[in-house]
Formats: C-alpha cells, sequence, structure tokens
C-alpha cells in the first residue's frame, strides 16, 4: 500500500485542475490474491483495512468485488463494507437461495448534471472453494444477470459502465453483445496497464493492480448521441502518409542517377522494383485521398460524438505524498510489524531456539558462500544489498510479512511465520536469492553450478513502486560478482 498516499496526492491535484474527478477501482483491491494463507490472516487483513480507510480519505465513488477481495471470507469483506464510505458493487455475487445480491448491484451518480449508472461484476472462473457452505453464496454467470440490470438502468443514465473482474476475453464478448455499456473497467485479468480499446461502442481499459498506477480517464461525452467517436481512420491515415513518405524518399534515390527508364534500361529487376514502387505510391495517393475524406466527415460530426484522452502515471518514488493517506498507511504498517513481532515470539517460545532458527530446504546460507567466493563476497557486502534487512530494522518493519521477502534470502515461496523466524546468516539479500538455493552446489560445486541471475528474479521486488529507476542490463554490470 505504499503508493496510495502518491496516489491520493495525485487525486488532490487533478481535481484542483479539472471540475469532475470520478475515482472508481474495479476490484483486486485489498489482496494479491483468491486465498491468504493462514498464518498471515491478521496482518492481510490489518492492511485490507488500512487501504479501505484510505480509500474513505479518497472519496472513491465505487469500488467492484473482485475475486481477490473475498480472499478473507465472504463475510469479513461484509464487515469490511459497513467501514466503507463508497458502496462495494456486485451483480452477481448472491444469496443461493434467494439470488439476493450481498452487496449493491450498480449505483447511480450525477456528475455536473449527467446522471451515470456504475454496475459491478464478480468473475465466476476458478475454484468453487471461493465461497464455503455457510457464505451460502454463489457467484452467477454474467449472462443470468447483466441484461436485466441494463434493462433497469435504461433511460436513467447518460452513460453506463461496468466495473468487471471477468476474464478479458469475456469483457470483450460483453462489449460486443452489450453497446448499452459505454466503458468497461476490467480487474486482475491481464496484468499491466491496457490502453482504451473500443468494440462496438464499448471502451475497454485496464490499470495495473496493486496502486502501481494511475489511470486517467479525460471523457468529453455527448449526452444525445451516447457514440464514441472512432480514432481508426485517424489513426490509418497517418500510418498510410508515412508509408508514403517512405516510398516518396525510395523513388528518389532511384531518380538520384537521372531517368531510372535509362539509368536501368539493362537492369530489368531494377526496373521491375521501380514500376512496382510507382503503382504503390499510385494506390497510397487513392486511399489517403479516401481517407482523408472520412477524416473531414469524421471531424464535421465531432459535435455529435464523445471523445477522450487517456494516459497511465506511475506512482514514482519521488512523486510528493498526502500526508493523511501517509498517516493511514505508516499506522497500518507499524500495526501489521507488531503484528509479526507477536508471531515471531510466539513461534519462537513454541518450538525455536536459537539453534533453529528457520532454514529453508536446499539453502546453504551467505557464510557458505563466502567461505569460497571471498572476492565475490567482499564486492557484495558494498552494495545495498547486504545490508536490505538492516534498513528494516532501522525503520522498525522487519516484523512485517509484506516487506520481508524482498529483504531476506529464502523467503519467497515460504510460510511467512517460518519467515519471521528466520535464520541470522539468510538475514540480508544474499547471493542465493540472485543464484538460487547453493546447497546442493556447496556439496558438489564442480557438478551443480548455480543459476544466473534474470531480469524476472529481480523484478519480484525491483518494481516500479519500490525503484523506479531499476534497469536490469544496468544493474547487472554494476552488481556482477564475476566468475562462480
Amino acid at each position: 500500500m505504499g503508493g496510495l498516499p502518491k496516489k491520493a496526492q495525485h487525486l488532490i491535484s487533478l481535481r484542483k485542475k479539472k471540475n469532475t474527478v470520478l475515482a472508481l477501482d474495479s476490484g483486486a483491491l485489498l489482496f494479491k490474491d483468491e486465498k491468504i494463507p493462514t498464518d498471515q490472516t491478521q496482518q492481510l487483513t490489518t492492511t485490507a483495512q488500512g487501504i479501505v480507510t484510505a480509500y474513505n480519505r479518497m472519496s472513491f465513488a465505487a469500488v467492484g468485488v473482485a475475486r481477490q477481495d473475498l480472499a478473507a471470507g465472504l463475510k469479513y469483506l461484509l464487515t469490511l463494507q459497513q467501514k466503507s464510505d463508497f458502496p462495494w458493487l456486485s451483480a452477481n455475487l448472491v444469496r443461493r437461495n434467494q439470488s439476493k445480491p450481498y452487496f449493491k448491484p450498480h449505483t447511480l451518480l450525477t456528475i455536473n448534471g449527467m446522471n451515470l449508472g456504475v454496475i459491478g461484476l464478480t468473475g465466476n472462473q476458478g475454484s468453487d472453494t471461493l465461497l464455503t457452505e455457510k457464505d451460502n453464496a454463489v457467484i452467477l454467470p454474467w449472462e443470468d444477470v447483466l441484461p436485466g440490470q441494463i434493462d433497469l438502468l435504461k433511460g436513467r443514465t447518460d452513460m453506463l459502465i461496468l466495473l468487471s473482474n471477468l476474464p478479458a476475453a469475456t469483457n470483450r464478448i460483453i462489449a460486443e453483445k452489450h453497446p448499452e455499456i459505454h466503458l468497461i473497467l476490467q480487474s486482475g485479468s491481464v496484468s499491466g496497464n491496457l490502453a482504451p480499446e473500443r468494440i462496438n461502442n464499448t471502451l475497454l481499459t485496464q490499470v495495473e493492480q496493486q496502486g502501481k498506477s494511475v489511470g486517467i480517464l479525460d471523457v468529453r461525452w455527448n449526452t444525445r448521441s451516447k457514440q464514441w467517436e472512432d480514432h481508426g481512420s485517424k489513426n490509418l491515415l497517418l500510418e498510410k502518409k508515412n508509408e508514403l513518405d517512405r516510398l516518396g524518399w525510395l523513388i528518389n534515390r532511384y531518380r538520384k542517377q537521372g531517368d531510372p527508364k535509362l539509368v536501368f534500361k539493362d537492369q530489368p529487376e531494377t526496373l521491375t522494383a521501380y514500376d512496382s514502387m510507382l503503382t504503390q505510391r499510385e494506390k497510397l495517393d487513392q486511399e489517403i485521398s479516401r481517407l482523408m475524406a472520412e477524416e473531414n466527415a469524421r471531424i464535421a460530426s465531432r459535435a455529435q460524438l464523445s471523445s477522450f484522452n487517456y494516459r497511465f502515471e506511475a506512482m514514482r518514488k519521488d512523486l510528493p505524498d498526502n500526508p493523511e493517506v501517509r498517516a493511514i498507511v505508516d499506522a497500518t504498517t507499524n500495526e501489521v510489524n507488531r503484528l509479526g513481532k507477536m508471531a515471531a515470539k510466539a513461534r519462537s517460545a513454541a518450538s525455536l531456539t536459537n539453534d533453529q532458527m528457520f532454514f529453508p530446504e536446499n539453502y546453504a546460507g551467505n557464510s557458505v558462500c563466502q567461505s569460497c567466493h571471498t572476492p565475490q563476497s567482499e564486492k557484495w557486502s558494498n552494495t545495498k544489498h547486504a545490508s536490505a534487512y538492516t534498513t528494516l530494522e532501522n525503520k522498525g518493519q522487519q516484523f512485517n510479512t509484506q516487506c520481508l521477502p524482498c529483504h531476506v534470502t529464502g523467503a519467497f515461496e515460504q510460510p511467512a511465520g517460518l519467515v519471521l523466524n528466520l535464520a541470522a546468516d539468510l538475514r540480508q539479500v544474499g547471493c542465493e536469492i540472485c543464484h538460487g538455493p547453493g546447497k546442493q552446489h556447496a556439496a558438489q560445486p564442480q557438478d551443480l553450478r548455480p543459476g544466473k541471475p534474470t531480469k524476472e528474479i529481480c523484478l519480484r521486488c525491483h518494481t516500479g513502486d519500490h525503484d523506479d529507476n531499476f534497469i536490469f542490463p544496468e544493474a547487472l554490470a554494476r552488481l556482477r560478482c564475476g566468475s562462480l
């Protein structure tokens, strides 16, 4: 949740510049995955509560219920809903015996005299174990509920928005079948930012998960036509003009030596290529004329159509923090760390002594690596990787299970409760986080070589919200430890 203070300040800045800013989130807000480990429930639900408190301060208008938001259970999300100043939306998460929605299926908003309808859909793909028998709940297919919601809002809204947790392919089908929906904001179905794509009369887009970016869609909506303008002919016209410029440059190269018919009279293949380019240029001229006519017609009718601009802005480290939301985030992370410290003490008292700290399977530990690779270890000791755990201690966050994996060795894919009691020899970003577990290599150094660092390994931690200047080739060249 480290990017929330910057996200909040960004929204404040936008609201100062624009008369109307509508903040919507299509879900996958609280948790990364559909299931959370039992030993992390307290820490992760504490973080979820902090996120909701921050969203309350940011005045979000609505949030969709995604499958990931149910990771701590339906009952937990229903309780959290009572602390939310915004509605959680899901038209298809219903009571099994009544088909009555657990959350609001839609919300109506009035912005500058324009009526907006916002519908929520929860993904019904994946494991059936997401909801328990006690929940008395089922996630219905979108076909069973969406047409009814559209009919219910027909004539009552100037613009209809869908917050969808369904797969990207399903959202495309919805856009094709229901042009009454003007905008689909999808969540958790694919990774990264997706530029708005027009399908029928629907824009489909997605913002990167976990607050790493903010998506800004600047809409100029015509409430009469309720039709998006088509950017296709404009983009194609530009493409064809560029193609014509490149072709003209090639033709002029042939003509620099004189009349090609005379210069290349003894080179039939060259003349054939030249004639082919002339024919192609003629076709391009005709196509450009047609596209220009379409573009002029589009411009003439633009007053009757709706248009948009968009951009994605990464929550970079150098952006300012909102003080109020920063205080919420700090209080939340301190509480998560306190809970982790209590869990570590309880586990140590119950089953571990100082000589029995947790050592992940197949890991050797940094001291074993150093015993053979002295020059490499000396170089590593002067990097920030060597003091990664110390930075957590200095901030009082060494028991925060959400921070630990990127500040120690061997924590990924391990239970959080065990990582809290990680052996001291692994409390740093050591050799094995980049090269993989080294126990077998230490036993058979000539036969079993360690792995090589990859970009994917680095990006587990060097994400945009933590390191917006990370460039893998540069980092590799700077940190390369030489032959092992």
